[in-house]
């Protein structure tokens, strides 16, 4: 059984990919602390709270709280290869 699901989005980063990851539970604070080796978190709250990560390797991961959708946006030079050490990551700790 698939994790997660990626599709390519259009993006507002210049020179980077976007995908969204589309996970097979809730996002929570105990999900992103499994995120937080990523990079610091930052949590806005909105009506709808929010949360992004600027990553040590320059991904940067948005979402919203309680959904299961969020979006990582990986530098335009080597976002193959990030794109795959994330959701080898990802696969880990789902």
């Amino acid at each position: 059984m698939n994790k997660f699901h990626v599709k390519k989005v259009e993006n507002c980063f210049k020179d980077s990919q976007t995908y969204e990851y589309k996970i097979n539970m809730e996002i929570n604070e105990g999900f992103l602390d499994k995120l937080e080796n990523l990079g610091k978190i930052e949590i806005k709250n909105f009506r709808r709270p929010i949360f992004m990560i600027d990553c040590e390797n320059k991904n940067k991961i948005k979402g919203v709280l309680k959904s299961n959708i969020m979006r990582v946006s990986f530098p335009d030079d080597t976002w193959e290869i990030r794109k795959k050490e994330f959701e080898q990551y990802l696969d880990e700790i789902l």
